[in-house]
């Protein structure tokens, strides 16, 4: 069963209203909140570009789609509340720290050197301690969405997504049943459209606000 061309069409379409806002935001003074909108757009824009190359796959195009449902909500969060903003920034030092002290684990158990880590580290430390931020836990993404009235579609985002990216049992051993007719896929692509859609609004929402 072919994929209805209007669900990429959708698509475009959001994401051209979009990188109106992401082309605005480019040329304005350099501020926190500008900053981390551009990122936090530029991200949207590159998981919907994703999503269209994937667009037939069930797997991937779950993926983009919790991606952009997430990104919407974090942009929301962001834009609206300014100690979520720096805890937006927060979040970057401990999710960097995690990720290398795992790194820095898997050295030293086959003995290597693990002082340029160890600098990095120290640079980031102090870079945090100089600034106005605080190292932050991410996001509870499902109290976002139970926030802004999306509980429902986080719960069905979520889990089905979540059972196509890990070797769950549902996958390995239901995936036809999962792809067939494209029943699932159909309903996903409808849900990535009305959140590329909500994303598009806001986005119009910011460029009238900071104009």
């Amino acid at each position: 069963m072919e994929i209805k061309l209007s669900h990429k069409d959708d698509l475009e379409l959001s994401r051209k209203g979009i990188c109106q806002l992401i082309n605005q935001l480019k040329i304005k003074i350099h501020t926190e909140q500008n900053n981390a909108l551009l990122y936090i757009l530029n991200d949207i824009d590159r998981e919907i570009v994703k999503l269209i190359k994937s667009i037939d796959q069930l797997d991937y195009a779950s993926l983009h789609t919790r991606n952009i449902f997430e990104l919407y909500l974090i942009l929301r969060h962001v834009y609206s509340d300014r100690n979520a903003l720096w805890c937006w920034y927060g979040q970057q030092h401990k999710d960097s720290t995690e990720v290398r002290n795992g790194f820095k684990k898997l050295l030293q158990k086959r003995n290597l050197d693990t002082s340029a880590l160890d600098e990095v580290q120290a640079f980031d430390d102090m870079s945090l301690e100089e600034s106005h931020y605080k190292s932050e836990k991410y996001f509870n993404i499902r109290k976002l969405a139970k926030d802004h009235g999306y509980e429902d579609d986080y719960l069905f985002v979520y889990k089905l997504s979540s059972m196509l990216v890990h070797p769950s049992s549902l996958k390995v051993n239901g995936f036809a049943e999962l792809t067939e007719n494209n029943n699932y896929l159909t309903v996903i692509l409808q849900i990535a459209v009305y959140f590329c859609q909500k994303a598009e609004k806001y986005s119009a929402k910011i460029r009238e606000e900071i104009a």
